[in-house]
C-alpha cells in the first residue's frame, strides 16, 4: 500500500511538472508575439492560438525525447540545465522547419523564433533553480545571513575535496538537515580566500580557533569539526584531533564510500567518529589473505573460544574462505548464540555448527571431534583477565593449561592436520599467573609439534587488541562517558596494540606459512605489533576523541600497578630470537624446549593439585614448567627497559 501511494504521488507530481512545462512553452511562444507586435496588433495575427499550441505540443514531445520528465526539481544540476537548453533548441528547430514546410514561415518572424527560445529557456530553468535554492535554504535570511535552524549541529569542514562538496550538497538536500556548515578550512593557499557553494573558506587548520571565535561573534556556536581530507595519515589525524580539541570541538570524519563497511543509505551525510585505531601511529597491516585460502578452503575447521573477541573475528574471517564445514565451540551461551545468529545471516550457504563445549571437559571435546572430524583447529579459548586469574589461579590453570592439553590430546587422537594456538605477549617472562599459564600451554604445543608425525602445532603470539573484551579501551570509554576520572595504573606503563581484524589476519597468514615450512617444528610465530604505546597517551587520545581536554575536562589518575602487572610487555625473550627469521608481519622465534617426560609428569602432578583445590601447590608446580615466572617485577628494571624501548622507537 505504501509503495502504491508513493508511486501515485510520484506520477502525480511528474504530471504537474509536464503540464507546467507545456504551459510555459505556450506562454513563451505567445509572449514573443506580444513583444514583437503591439499588444493591439497581436490579435490580428492569424492562427496565433493554434501556432502556440503546436509549439507547446512539439515541446512536450522533446521533453520525453530528452528525458526531462524524469529529472527532479529538488536535485536540478548543471547537466539538467544543459538538457533543458537542448530540449528548447530542439523544440524551436522542429517548429521552425515545420512552419517553413507548411506555410513558408508566413507570420513567423525570425525575432519571434529567437524570443520564444530565450523565454522558454528562462521559463523552464528559472523555476527549477528557485525551487532548489528554496529547498536548500539559500533564500532564507537574505539580509541577516545564514543561520543554523533548530536542532542543527553547526560544523566546520576541513578539506576542500570532492568529499566536502558531496557532504555540503547532500546536507542541503536533506529535508531535515542535521548539520549547518558554518565554514571550510583548507591547507591549500590557492583555495583561500574563496567560497564553495556560498560557504566561506576561513583559512587552514592553524586558523581553527580564530575561525570558531569569529563565528561565535556572529552568533554561530560551532560544535564539531568534520574531516573531509582524502585518506589522511594517522599522524595527520592526531594533529587534527589535537587542534580541534584545543578549540573545544568534537572531531568526526566523512566515511570513505569505497569501503563496503561504510556504505549506507546516508553514507555521504553522516560523518563517523574517528576511531582509536586511526591514531595508533602506524599503518594497519594489510595482507593478501587469498594466500591463506589453502589452509581453509574445502576443509572442516573448528574454533574453540569462538565467542571471545579474537575467536569471533577468527570465525568471521574463516567463513569468508569457503570451508567445507565451520564448527565453533564456547562455554558462553550468550556469546555463542550471538555469533551463531550473525554467521548464519551473513553466510547462509555455509555448513555451520555451533556447540556449547568447555575445553575443561575432555569427554565432550572427544565427542565433538569424533562427530565432525575437523581438519584444522584454532584454539582461542582462554581466561585472559590478569587480575581475575591472579586471584583465581586454579581456574586459570584449569582452562589455560589443562584445557589446552585436553584440546591438543583430542586433536592428536582424531588426526587433526593443523592446530593453531592463540597466545599472548604476557607469556614472555611472565609476572602473573595468566602469563605463566599461557607459556605452559605454549610449551605443551611445542612439545607436541616436535613429536607428532601427523599434526602440525603452531603457536601465534601477539599483544593487546583494541576493543577486546576486558581490555583497557572499553574501560576507558566507560570512564569518559561517566565524566571521569580515567584511571591508569602507572604513568610509564606501555603496551603493544593491534586491531582485532589485523591480529586475526596475521594469525591466518602465519598459520598458512607454518603449513608450508615443514622443518620449523617447535617454533612460535610472533606478530609484528609495531611500536609500543604508553597507556597514558592512549587515555589522552581517547579523551580527545570524546571532544574533551585531558586533565582539564577529564582527569587522568594514576592508581599504581596491580598484582602481577608489568610496566612493559615483551613479544619475545632475547634468547628466543637468537636465530629468529623475520617474515612479512611476524617473526619466527625459538623458545626453549622443555623435556617431554618432565613436562608430562609435572602436568600430572599439577592436575592433582588442581583437583585438591590447592592453589599454592598448583602455582609452585606451574613455576616448575615456567621457571622464568617471577611474581613481583622489579620496577627499576622495567623502567630501564621502557626507556630502551622508547629510544628504539625514536
Amino acid at each position: 500500500m505504501a509503495i502504491s501511494r508513493r508511486r501515485f504521488r510520484l506520477a502525480f507530481w511528474r504530471g504537474v511538472s509536464i503540464f507546467f512545462d507545456l504551459a510555459i512553452a505556450y506562454l513563451a511562444f505567445y509572449g514573443s508575439y506580444v513583444i514583437v507586435y503591439d499588444s493591439l496588433e497581436v490579435g490580428h495575427v492569424p492562427g496565433l492560438e493554434e501556432k502556440s499550441l503546436a509549439f507547446a505540443a512539439i515541446c512536450g514531445c522533446m521533453i520525453f525525447v530528452f528525458g526531462v520528465h524524469r529529472s527532479t526539481w529538488r536535485y536540478v544540476s548543471l547537466p539538467d540545465t544543459l538538457n533543458l537548453v537542448k530540449t528548447v533548441v530542439a523544440t524551436v528547430a522542429f517548429y521552425t522547419v515545420g512552419a517553413f514546410l507548411m506555410s513558408r514561415g508566413q507570420n513567423v518572424p525570425r525575432s519571434v523564433i529567437v524570443l520564444s527560445m530565450l523565454l522558454l529557456i528562462a521559463g523552464l530553468v528559472t523555476p527549477r533553480l528557485i525551487y532548489r535554492l528554496a529547498v536548500e535554504g539559500h533564500l532564507l535570511n537574505p539580509i541577516g545571513g545564514r543561520r543554523p535552524g533548530p536542532g542543527m549541529r553547526a560544523v566546520i569542514v576541513l578539506g576542500l575535496t570532492h568529499l566536502a562538496e558531496n557532504f555540503i550538497r547532500n546536507t542541503r538536500r536533506n529535508r531535515k538537515p542535521e548539520f549547518f556548515i558554518a565554514g571550510i578550512l583548507d591547507s591549500a593557499e590557492a583555495s583561500r580566500p574563496g567560497a564553495v557553494q556560498g560557504i566561506r573558506i576561513m583559512g587552514s587548520l592553524n586558523d581553527i580557533k580564530s575561525a570558531t571565535e569569529k563565528l561565535a561573534r556572529q552568533g554561530i556556536e560551532v560544535q564539531e569539526l568534520v574531516i573531509a581530507e582524502q585518506s589522511p595519515s594517522r599522524r595527520r589525524l592526531s594533529e587534527i584531533l589535537r587542534a580541534a580539541t584545543a578549540a573545544g570541538l568534537k572531531t568526526t570524519r566523512i566515511p570513505d564510500v569505497l569501503e563496503t563497511s561504510s556504505i549506507t543509505d546516508s553514507a555521504l551525510i553522516d560523518p563517523k567518529p574517528i576511531e582509536l585505531r586511526d591514531l595508533l601511529g602506524r599503518p594497519e597491516v594489510q595482507l593478501d589473505t587469498q594466500g591463506i585460502a589453502g589452509l581453509i578452503a574445502g576443509r572442516t575447521v573448528l574454533a574453540t573460544g569462538a565467542g571471545g573477541s579474537i575467536g569471533s573475528e577468527l570465525t568471521r574471517q574463516i567463513a569468508q574462505f569457503g570451508p567445507k564445514r565451520l564448527i565453533i565451540s564456547d562455554n558462553s551461551e550468550f556469546n555463542t548464540y550471538m555469533l551463531d545468529k550473525e554467521i548464519r545471516e551473513n553466510f547462509p550457504e555455509l555448513d555451520f555448527v555451533s556447540r556449547l563445549v568447555s575445553v575443561r571437559d575432555r569427554r565432550r571435546l572427544n565427542d565433538l571431534f569424533a562427530s565432525y572430524q575437523p581438519d584444522v583447529v584454532f584454539h582461542a579459548a582462554a581466561l585472559k583477565h590478569v587480575p581475575l586469574v591472579q586471584d583465581n589461579p586454579i581456574e586459570g590453570i584449569k582452562t589455560n593449561v589443562l584445557g589446552t592439553r585436553n584440546v591438543v590430546d583430542v586433536a592428536m587422537k582424531h588426526g587433526v592436520s593443523t592446530f593453531v594456538m592463540i597466545s599472548t605477549d604476557k607469556a614472555v617472562n611472565p609476572t602473573n599467573v595468566m602469563g605463566a599459564t599461557k607459556r605452559a600451554a605454549e610449551a605443551y604445543c611445542q612439545m607436541m609439534d616436535v613429536s607428532s608425525e601427523t599434526t602440525r602445532f603452531k603457536t601465534v603470539r601477539f599483544g593487546n587488541v583494541l576493543g577486546s573484551n576486558g581490555s583497557v579501551v572499553p574501560r576507558f570509554q566507560e570512564q569518559i562517558a561517566a565524566g571521569g576520572p580515567v584511571t591508569v595504573t602507572h604513568p610509564n606503563i606501555v603496551r603493544y596494540f593491534m586491531t582485532i581484524p589485523e591480529a586475526v589476519r596475521l594469525v591466518l597468514h602465519a598459520s598458512a606459512h607454518a603449513l608450508e615450512q615443514h622443518t620449523e617444528r617447535g617454533k612460535i610465530m610472533v606478530l609484528d605489533m609495531g611500536d609500543p604505546v604508553r597507556i597514558a597517551d592512549l587515555a589522552e587520545r581517547m579523551i580527545q576523541l570524546a571532544g574533551f581536554n585531558a586533565n582539564e575536562d577529564i582527569d587522568i589518575v594514576y592508581t599504581g600497578l596491580r598484582p602481577g602487572e608489568k610496566l612493559y610487555e615483551e613479544l619475545f625473550d632475547p634468547s628466543e630470537v637468537q636465530n629468529a627469521r623475520t617474515k612479512e608481519g611476524f617473526v619466527i622465534a625459538s623458545p626453549r624446549m622443555i623435556d617431554r617426560a618432565f613436562l608430562l609428569s609435572t602436568l600430572a602432578r599439577l592436575e592433582q593439585a588442581v583437583e585438591k583445590e590447592d592453589p599454592e601447590r598448583a602455582v609452585e608446580l606451574l613455576r616448575h614448567i615456567v621457571p622464568e615466572y617471577r611474581q613481583s617485577p622489579d620496577a627499576t628494571d622495567d623502567a630501564d627497559k621502557i626507556r630502551h624501548i622508547q629510544l628504539q622507537a625514536l
